[in-house]
């Protein structure tokens, strides 16, 4: 992604090379766009995503059987050594379970701490090769390339469908959008909910809410 994004600022600057007010503004764009979606993946990868406890003594449930659940049943994760419900899911990569898990992203597992990360970066990144997408077309065709919009539309179609995943994800959850949001985000200041800073989210997953 990064390699793609000096690709294209570059052709960009070479166009707008002596346009003083339309470079500034194009490199005041780019960059605050790079460093917003920058900042959120590795806010993502570096942010414990909310595992749950394990006991400190190993607990063998090797004997038992693999009953059928409901969804308000308690069941056994054998790897971990834990009582769970059956909407926390174990990670076999991270090899731990997650309450409210978004699966797997890259090198870190997506959890109740650190999905509005994922949120963020998808959200960053699809402004971001919008702008890239808009702006490549509109260079004349000697700054210009199949290859700098072929990659700027197939990472942009990529993010904007992981980003109408999550918003799917949060339509369809059953304790109510605006109580899934406050999950996600916190309860602080909204404005701050696309700014890959702190927010209220709890650092201690609770078992209540799964």
């Amino acid at each position: 992604m990064w390699e793609h994004c000096r690709f294209i600022d570059s052709s960009r600057i070479k166009y707008l090379q002596g346009k003083d007010l339309e470079f500034s503004l194009h490199a005041s764009i780019i960059h605050l766009l790079i460093v917003l979606t920058g900042m959120s993946f590795i806010r993502l990868i570096t942010i414990q995503p909310g595992f749950l406890p394990k006991p400190s003594i190993s607990v063998d449930f090797s004997g038992l059987t693999k009953d059928v659940h409901t969804k308000s049943s308690w069941i056994v994760c054998k790897a971990c050594s834990i009582f769970t419900s059956p909407s926390a899911k174990h990670c076999s990569i991270c090899n731990g379970c997650l309450v409210r898990s978004r699966g797997h992203w890259i090198i870190t597992c997506v959890g109740p701490l650190n999905h509005k990360f994922l949120i963020q970066l998808l959200f960053w990144g699809t402004v971001f090769f919008i702008y890239s997408l808009f702006t490549a077309i509109q260079l004349p065709t000697k700054y210009n390339s199949v290859l700098c919009v072929g990659l700027s539309l197939s990472s942009l179609l990529f993010l904007a469908y992981r980003l109408y995943l999550e918003v799917l994800y949060i339509r369809r959850a059953e304790e109510g959008i605006h109580v899934t949001l406050l999950h996600i985000f916190g309860r602080g200041n909204k404005i701050f909910w696309l700014f890959p800073c702190s927010s209220s989210v709890s650092s201690k997953p609770n078992i209540a809410d799964m």
